[in-house]
């Protein structure tokens, strides 16, 4: 079993320490309501050389000791990008929590293996969590969305609504069933098609989501380090 220790941030604006428990994590893919966004996607990455998927939605599993919430990661090469998407884990308790999160993917190796990919990246997320008690009944009004760094100028890269993703609820429905390696597993949600079309590989990625009810965001900023790849 593998814990995180976070931060929950409650209505109130109070906060609490929470320890998060996970024995798998999946990066969810393909998971829009949408389906031509969906489309989008898969063709923003057939220019990368990308398979179609396996199955819509797909999971990509991971180990959950790629969660982090540094401020700085670490990749090998040059092709590395962000993907915006919310996460969702679980205490001792079985409450759930979310926060924002980049599903941090190494481009070129993509075209060999998806769920490789996603392993050697680690995944970025907010600094603090909600509980999903408190926005589950408007959900779909939440705002998620990501800038980087292009040409020395912050640009936004992705942007969207909960309301274009799969609802939580059937996500967990799906990889419960699907799950390899434990019945405790998080979830990153799978992600929304890029502004423009074009992926971007940057130095710098924010990352945010924003509900406009309870009026509060999360944003979360990170630098990506490469280091040479060497045969």
């Amino acid at each position: 079993m593998f814990t995180f220790q976070s931060v929950s941030e409650q209505i109130n604006g109070e906060k609490q320490t929470i320890e998060l428990q996970m024995d798998c994590c999946v990066a969810a893919g393909y998971t829009g309501r949408d389906q031509k966004s969906v489309q989008a996607h898969i063709d923003e990455l057939k220019k990368l050389g990308v398979a179609t998927p396996y199955n819509i939605p797909a999971m990509y599993w991971i180990s959950p000791s790629r969660i982090t919430n540094h401020n700085t990661i670490v990749v090998v090469g040059q092709e590395t990008s962000p993907e915006v998407e919310f996460f969702l884990s679980t205490d001792q308790n079985n409450k759930t929590y979310m926060t924002v999160a980049s599903d941090h993917t190494d481009r070129e190796l993509e075209a060999v293996s998806v769920g490789k990919s996603k392993q050697v990246c680690d995944k970025v997320i907010g600094d603090v969590f909600w509980d999903v008690d408190e926005i589950k009944d408007h959900w779909d009004n939440i705002s998620l969305g990501s800038r980087v760094i292009k040409d020395g100028d912050w640009v936004a890269y992705q942007s969207g609504t909960f309301g274009a993703i799969l609802h939580y609820q059937e996500l967990l429905t799906l990889i419960k069933a699907d799950a390899p390696a434990g019945q405790r597993p998080s979830l990153l949600s799978g992600t929304l098609p890029i502004i423009g079309g074009d992926v971007v590989y940057t130095s710098s990625c924010e990352i945010f989501i924003k509900d406009p009810i309870l009026n509060r965001e999360i944003t979360k900023r990170y630098n990506i380090t490469v280091l040479p790849d060497r045969s």
